[in-house]
């Protein structure tokens, strides 16, 4: 071997030596960013996962809550709707009370809403021939015990409500219907019937 092939030799080598040290140190470096890179992702994963359960919490919190609320509306609606039907069975149990009874209450009525005692009474047809009589002698009995002037009368006009009467004094109407008298009362007992029906 000559002094130029030892020469060529030696820069191959040389060369080499110097080519398999870089290809080690990329290899290191590349596996240095292979592993950073591999654990940035994992910490991104792990924090979207993160977020994205924070995300369905809140979600499933929010859906509780609306459905918790739609439950509640529901609820109180259904228990409106009761207390409705009680105040309108009750409407239909005046309504449906024995003559006697009917005219009694009505009489009553008539009395304790009379202001001057000669209003007129104004009923529905049915109730005009079946009770209006009775009830307006009846009013001014209760009028004449209690010390006032009972000269109520009795009105050949009808009117279309299904049970007590109309009061009139010249142009003032007083709506003394049993609808009207339950509507009345309805503030006053609603609460009391809804502790009844809700116990």
């Amino acid at each position: 071997m000559n002094g130029i092939d030892k020469i060529s030799a030696r820069i191959k080598a040389d060369s080499d030596a110097e080519i398999a040290d870089i290809l080690s140190r990329s290899d290191a470096e590349c596996a240095g960013i292979g592993d950073d890179w591999a654990r940035k992702t994992r910490e991104k994963c792990l924090a979207a996962a993160a977020a994205g359960r924070e995300e369905a919490d809140k979600l499933y919190e929010r859906g509780c809550g609306a459905a918790r609320l739609e439950a509640k509306k529901r609820i109180l609606a259904e228990k409106q709707k009761l207390v409705d039907e009680a105040f309108a069975h009750a409407e239909e149990r005046l309504l449906a009370l024995p003559r006697a009874n009917y005219a009694a209450l009505c009489a009553h009525l008539a009395a304790s809403s009379s202001v001057s005692g000669t209003e007129t009474l104004i009923f529905s047809e049915k109730d005009r021939d079946a009770v209006g009589a009775d009830v307006v002698a009846s009013a001014n009995a209760l009028l004449a015990k209690q010390g006032r002037k009972g000269a109520l009368t009795l009105s050949s006009a009808v009117r279309p409500i299904a049970g007590g009467f109309i009061m009139v004094q010249g142009l003032v109407e007083t709506n003394c219907s049993i609808g009207a008298m339950v509507t009345g009362l309805r503030g006053e007992l609603s609460g009391k019937v809804a502790a009844c029906l809700f116990r």
